[in-house]
């Protein structure tokens, strides 16, 4: 029995001896650009290579899109791709190790051994690719090196607009792109370069149908775009140093027609500068799928946050509203001691002029009296009738004289009697001939310029006002000691009358006028302080206003009454 247990293990080590066992099964993806079964064609003997130099371990080939590559990466069913650099730096975050660059037999470089070529039909109108506008031009697929992103980048060096472009993207294979054109289906396509060669070679297409756009400089294969660095072999997260080793090995020794396919793995600095202006990547998501994930992932804290702000915003409106309210509480109180104050200062110079009125008609009754005594006495005791006349003047203008004083007293302490109608023009001409005396003797020339019509007011205190106005302008003359003119202007205006007395006695001071409709003047100039301050003060209780300026060599005054009070 011994001996049958020593016989059975040693054919079981002899077994083991003959028939070494399998260490591990690896899956290599390769990009099928032009379909699966060109593909497994094309690569069958690089994995034949690579199952014969290492027999521990196998190697299956599996060929896909681009798309099928990314879904295949993300899921972790790939241990090493062959594909081209621009999918394998968009891909690097997938732990990729680039173990080898393919030597292109065409151009015999892997730096220089990818290129695109932009295809239209050999008798189509198109010789330039600013004609390009609004055409159908394909390709296979938006992140697809020589497909696309090599003749798209080259057209927008040339100043072409892509979405100038009717741009539509077939998908794999790009063999169908070719036909799609030669059948007229496409105006234009973006096929990586040598494609058109290699199908005129297998007999499917004729290379005279077509004809290349952009065409670069004499190469192996027709290209409309500078040559950029070639396939590459990369390892996708295998970590056996010795495998990787061993297969690189393998992959440097592979030659065809005495010339190496495969070479060390070159730099992609020119690639990646590419994909950068171009913004692809990883980091190419839509905006709105950042900020789906943001949310979903962050949304207690974003509602907390959200609730915040709504807390601090309806307090600021609160705060706001409270405010609006006190401001508004405080002009309408601070409008309210304006008017206070305006009313008591109205009320102070109203209890001014009334004492100024009483203590003015007080002390000037009694030398009116005796004037008016006088001068009834002399129309009694003379005989000669033009005497007689004037003694009878000088009666009259005392009566007058002792009616305004009357006037004056009632208007500072009492309200104004009713208006009543009356004519402007036949009281300037009134006016007139009162003074014209007066300006006589002092050499003044009077002129009158009024409009016919009716003025609703208070007669005796519009009087007032223009009296008051004339005799300052004939007291500036007369300590002038110089003539000159003066005028009284009466105009209709359709909110009223415009009174206007001007003349050219020199000016009055601007004291005057500053304190003018404010408080009575520090200091009368000249007598003019008291008078003024009662025109203005009637002017403003018949409802009008008073306005004095000077103007050139003399005094404008401006009365303004509105047509009915």
């Amino acid at each position: 029995m011994r001996h049958f247990f020593q016989g059975v293990s040693l054919l079981l080590a002899g077994l083991v001896l003959c028939f070494p066992l399998r260490a591990d099964d690896y899956r290599i993806g390769f990009l099928a650009y032009r379909g699966e079964a060109r593909a497994a064609a094309e690569w069958q003997p690089v994995l034949d290579s690579l199952n014969r130099a290492l027999p521990a371990h196998r190697f299956t080939g599996v060929f896909l899109t681009q798309q099928q590559l990314n879904d295949e990466l993300i899921q972790g069913a790939l241990d090493f791709v062959v594909t081209n650099p621009a999918h394998y730096v968009l891909n690097r975050s997938q732990g990729l190790n680039w173990l080898a660059s393919y030597l292109d037999p065409r151009f015999g470089s892997a730096r220089e051994s990818v290129a695109s070529a932009l295809l239209v039909r050999a008798g189509s109108d198109i010789s330039t690719v600013h004609q390009l506008a609004g055409q159908r031009v394909g390709a296979v697929h938006e992140q697809a090196f020589g497909g696309y992103l090599l003749a798209a980048e080259q057209l927008r060096r040339q100043g072409v607009a892509l979405s100038a472009l009717n741009l539509q993207f077939r998908g794999y294979p790009v063999d169908a792109l070719i036909y799609l054109l030669r059948d007229g289906a496409l105006d234009a396509a973006m096929v990586p370069s040598c494609t058109l060669e290699q199908m005129a070679e297998e007999g499917l297409v004729n290379t005279g149908d077509f004809r290349v756009l952009m065409l670069q400089a004499s190469s192996p294969c027709a290209r409309s775009t500078p040559l950029y660095p070639g396939w590459s072999f990369a390892a996708v997260n295998v970590t056996d140093e010795q495998l990787l080793r061993d297969i690189t090995q393998t992959l440097l020794s592979l030659q065809h027609n005495q010339q190496a396919l495969w070479g060390a793995p070159i730099r992609l600095d020119e690639v990646e500068q590419l994909l950068r202006g171009w913004q692809l990547g990883q980091s190419s998501e839509p905006p709105w799928h950042t900020l789906r994930h943001v949310l979903l992932g962050y949304w207690q804290w974003l509602a907390g946050l959200m609730l915040i702000l709504l807390v601090i915003a309806l307090h600021h409106v609160r705060v706001t509203r409270l405010l609006i309210k006190r401001t508004d509480e405080r002009d309408r109180l601070h409008r309210l001691i304006q008017s206070r104050e305006q009313e008591l200062a109205r009320a102070r110079q109203a209890t001014l002029l009334g004492e100024m009125a009483t203590g003015l008609a007080h002390e000037l009754n009694q030398p009116l009296s005796a004037i008016q005594a006088y001068a009834q006495a002399g129309e009694l005791m003379t005989a000669e009738q033009n005497s007689r006349e004037v003694f009878n003047h000088i009666v009259e203008e005392t009566e007058r004289g002792a009616d305004i004083i009357r006037r004056f007293r009632q208007w500072a302490s009492q309200p104004l009697p009713g208006p009543e109608a009356f004519a402007p023009d036949a009281l300037c001409r009134e006016l007139a001939e009162r003074i014209t005396p007066r300006a006589g003797a002092a050499g003044v020339r009077i002129d009158i310029s009024a409009e016919p019509g009716q003025l609703l007011s208070v007669q005796p205190a519009v009087e007032q006002i223009l009296s008051n106005l004339l005799g300052n302008s004939l007291d500036a003359f007369e300590r002038r000691q110089q003539g000159g003119w003066l005028r009284l202007q009466a105009s209709a205006e359709e909110e009223g009358w415009q009174f206007v007395v001007q003349d050219n006695a020199g000016g009055v001071s601007p004291v005057v006028i500053e304190a003018l409709g404010h408080t009575l003047p520090a200091s009368r100039v000249h007598g003019m302080g008291i008078g003024l301050m009662v025109s203005y003060r009637l002017a403003r209780r018949l409802g009008g206003r008073l306005m004095l300026a000077n103007q050139g060599k003399g005094t404008r005054a401006e009365l303004f009454l509105p047509k009915e009070q």
